[in-house]
Parts: structure tokens; C-alpha cells; sequence
């Protein structure tokens, strides 16, 4: 052993060369915050209040929670760098990663970091400063904070106050729009929090206050629209339940009440960006949309507006953080390999189910098929042909065949081709692009604003039906499939 140590040569970091690595990994603002969240969460904190009246450069951020807070040790050790690093066994509900968040989150935005804490009524406080660190060249943990932080932490029975002082990276002296600036990143921060932590605030576990309001949850699987109107996939167990799988399509855009609660339904980035994967680790939502570089028959599955309503959740416990190569941001999960053919063949079956009810029509009223039922389409399913998708026409039906029968072979023929043509030269591209560009847009039912043309047709296709032997209940089923699509 002796001999080993004599070949060893100590290289302690520089302290002010790494400050600037570190504040580099590449947070956002939210991100940031969301991170010092799942702190305290993990301290079992119900209530957490993020505050922020903006005074120039010499605007603060504090995030105050009403967990079990932490004794001086504790705090002392929290404030390492690399604390409870990957490889420490955590509790279920631990939300820490690499033990560095509320360090790394921390210089990603500001310059100083304050904390007090109390705990079994004992207050203890430390801070960073980076300016100091860089000024000494070593890590030089500040046991002095201001008075006015004490005295906010002596009213609560027990928790943490976090102070972010010298937001360098948050407010610019050089902005002249700093405020309206910061405004905006304090409501994307709303939006973010409202999303990746929906599950604890809809458990009631958790309330977070942003300047006194309230943050609502998002939910992106909708549970508050009816399940009738959506899809869904029979959950996946994998790795003895420590991986959870199921796939949902969102209800058709016609089925909304309204365009804003469609639009909602988009969140801020909008349904093309909101479709994909979902990895939630502990209730905590890691990723939000995209198909995690997923490939279909070597072609990478895109975000494309033909899937906009499929959504897949994932569950994973925090045992299973290095098979996903979860980030120190917490913020991006990559699948493991064994898992990766599994997961592929969910979306597979998502992306196909979605894509079929957002290529037909819904109704406030949708029809609820009766089992064992086989309905006449008037459009044959899309095919690929060439590599390429076609559509066609489905010269059987009851009412294109009767109007065929009708005629002489001279003009049945001529109406075929017309119906081919029709087919062949559907703009579905334009359509689909079209119905994408605006949240606002939904397709018309068929003949909106002509009843009596409606009717019309409507009887009219009941009575091919009924020529074809069919009930009359039976013929107004096949008809409605057709009308309500």
C-alpha cells in the first residue's frame, strides 16, 4: 500500500477555474427552481413560496418551504459539492440525484446562495458567494448571513429559506426591458412548475405559491375530459414494476367545448410538442413530449402533426436513474437498450391510433359502437403505395353501388373514374397543414349550416341499406358511423 501511495500525486481542482463550469451545465431558469423543489419535497415540505419584486440587478429570488429543515451538519453537508452522489442508495421518495443540485441550479443563474434552515427549533444558515470563492481561489463556505433572513426563518416552526442574491445570469444591467424581461421568465417558470409537478399538487401534497398565486396543475393526459372520448393502451409492467408503460390518444379536437380549452390542452408549446413520451420518476415529471430518438423500420419517429394526440406516460422509480441516464438537470432520460424494442412498439401502436382519429371527424356526441358490429366505411383504411400514402374510395358501399347499378356501363364507368380521380387528387397534405396552423381551426361536419341537405342524404343512405336487407335501426347505426366521422 505504501508503494501505491508514493506513485500518487494530489491535484485538488482550482476552485475559481471549476466555478465557471459549473454554472455552464445549462439550466434554465425553471429548471433551476424545479430542481431546489425537489429538495424540498424530499423534506417532506407541504407549502412552498417563491417570491420576487423586482428591483434591477439587486433583485432577489427566495423560495421558502415548510419541510422538517435541516441541523447545522446536515446543512454544512448539503452545501458540498457531490453530497449523496449517484451511487447512495435513496428512498422512494427522494427526488436528489447527484447530489449536487442546489449548488449546480444555484450558479447556473446567480452568483450567491444563502440558506437558512431550522430544525427542531435550532436555526442554522451558510452561504456561497461566488465573488468570494473566486477572490480566495477556495471553496469558502460563509457562516455570516443577514439578519433579516434569520428573523424570516424565527416565525416558522421548522423549514428552508433559499436566497439567490447577484442573478447575473437572470437580469442583465444592459437590458433595458429587465423587468417586463423577468416578468415573462416568472410565468414560464409558472407554466413549468404547473407541469412537472401536476401529480403532487392534484394529490394535494404540495401547494406552490409564485408572488402569493397559487399554481394550477397541468395535467397532459386530461383526466378532466371524458374518458369515452379518449384512447388508451393497457398499461406495461416491465423490470418487476419499476418501469410502468401506457399509452393514451387524446380526444379529437371537435370534442372540446371550446377553442381555448382545446388550445390549453396544448400546453404553451402546442400539440405538436406536447406528443410523445412523458417520463415521470417518483411522481416527478422528468421529459414532456418527443419519442426519445425511438426509430420505426429505420425511420427516426418524428413530431409530427398527424400524431399530435398521443401521449405515452412512463413511470420509473429512482432506482432505475442510471439505466435512463437521468441528468443532473433532471430534465432529459434516455431509454435503456433492453427496453428500447418495447417501448418502440408502444408508440408504434400510439402513433397508428392517433393518427386514425385525428384523420377523421369527431362530434360533441360521439357514437358509441356496439360490439360485434362491422360498419360499412365510405373511405378505404390509407395504404402505403410506392412508399407513399393513398386513399380510395370504397366503391361498395350501399349508396355508391346502387347509384353505379343505376346506370348504363358507359357512365358507371365514367363515374367510377371520377370517384378514383376524386381519391387520387384528395389535397390531404393541405388539409392536415391547414387544420396544424391554427389551435382555433376544427374540420366541419358534414353539410354544417345545410339541414336540409343533411336530412336529404341522410335518408338517402339509410335507403341503400335498407335495400341491402339491412333493419332500419341498423341502417341509421351505419349512417350515423358515416355522418359522425
Amino acid at each position: 500500500m505504501s508503494e501505491i501511495l508514493e506513485d500518487i500525486e494530489y491535484v485538488d481542482p482550482n476552485p475559481a477555474s471549476i466555478i465557471e463550469s459549473l454554472r455552464s451545465i445549462g439550466y434554465t431558469l425553471e429548471t433551476a427552481i424545479a430542481d431546489l423543489i425537489d429538495n424540498s419535497i424530499t423534506a417532506n415540505a407541504n407549502a412552498i413560496d417563491i417570491y420576487s419584486p423586482f428591483n434591477g440587478t439587486n433583485t432577489k429570488i427566495f423560495i421558502l418551504d415548510d419541510g422538517i429543515g435541516m441541523s447545522e451538519s446536515t446543512l454544512i453537508e448539503a452545501m458540498r459539492l457531490g453530497t449523496n452522489g449517484p451511487s447512495v442508495k435513496r428512498s422512494k421518495k427522494d427526488l436528489g440525484r447527484f447530489g449536487l443540485g442546489l449548488k449546480t441550479a444555484t450558479f447556473s443563474q446567480c452568483k450567491r446562495l444563502t440558506v437558512v434552515t431550522k430544525h427542531e427549533g435550532v436555526i442554522s444558515a451558510r452561504c456561497w458567494d461566488l465573488d468570494v470563492i473566486v477572490e480566495q481561489n477556495r471553496w469558502c463556505l460563509l457562516k455570516k448571513v443577514s439578519p433579516e433572513y434569520l428573523d424570516r426563518m424565527s416565525q416558522m416552526e421548522s423549514g428552508t429559506l433559499v436566497i439567490w442574491e447577484k442573478l447575473d445570469r437572470v437580469i442583465s444591467e444592459k437590458d433595458k426591458n429587465a423587468e417586463k424581461n423577468f416578468n415573462n421568465k416568472k410565468n414560464i417558470l409558472r407554466n413549468h412548475l404547473s407541469l412537472t409537478f401536476h401529480r403532487f399538487i392534484e394529490k394535494q401534497k404540495l401547494t406552490i405559491n409564485i408572488g402569493g398565486v397559487a399554481i394550477i396543475p397541468w395535467n397532459p393526459f386530461l383526466p378532466y375530459t371524458s374518458s369515452a372520448w379518449k384512447k388508451e393502451l393497457p398499461p406495461a409492467q416491465m423490470c418487476g414494476g419499476n418501469v410502468v408503460i401506457t399509452g393514451m390518444v387524446m380526444p379529437h379536437r371537435n370534442y372540446f367545448k371550446t377553442d381555448a380549452e382545446y388550445k390549453d390542452a396544448g400546453f404553451r408549446k402546442g400539440w405538436t410538442q406536447m406528443q410523445g413520451f412523458y417520463i415521470y420518476r417518483a411522481d416527478r415529471l422528468l421529459t414532456a413530449g418527443g419519442w426519445l430518438g425511438l426509430k420505426s423500420d429505420g425511420t427516426a419517429m418524428l413530431q409530427e402533426h398527424h400524431y399530435d394526440l398521443g401521449r405515452i406516460c412512463v413511470d420509473i422509480t429512482n432506482g432505475y436513474d442510471f439505466d435512463w441516464d437521468i441528468d443532473i438537470k433532471k430534465s432529459k432520460a434516455t431509454p435503456p437498450d433492453y427496453l428500447r424494442d418495447t417501448l418502440g412498439q408502444i408508440a408504434k401502436k400510439i402513433r397508428k391510433m392517433a393518427y386514425d382519429t385525428y384523420s377523421y371527424r369527431g362530434t360533441q356526441k360521439p357514437l358509441i359502437r356496439k360490439k360485434g358490429t362491422n360498419y360499412v366505411p365510405l373511405w378505404n383504411s390509407v395504404s402505403e403505395r410506392n412508399g407513399k400514402l393513398s386513399y380510395s374510395l370504397n366503391t361498395d358501399y350501399p349508396y355508391i353501388k346502387d347509384i353505379l347499378s343505376s346506370l348504363d356501363k358507359e357512365n358507371a364507368a365514367k363515374v367510377k373514374k371520377l370517384l378514383k380521380l376524386i381519391a387520387e387528387t384528395i389535397p390531404a397534405e393541405s388539409i392536415g397543414f391547414e387544420s396544424s396552423k391554427s389551435d382555433s381551426k376544427k374540420m366541419s361536419s358534414p353539410y354544417e349550416g345545410e339541414p336540409t341537405a343533411l336530412a336529404d342524404i341522410r335518408q338517402e343512405l339509410i335507403a341503400s341499406f335498407l335495400n341491402k336487407g339491412m333493419s332500419l335501426e341498423e341502417a341509421e347505426e351505419q349512417v350515423e358511423f358515416i355522418l359522425n366521422l
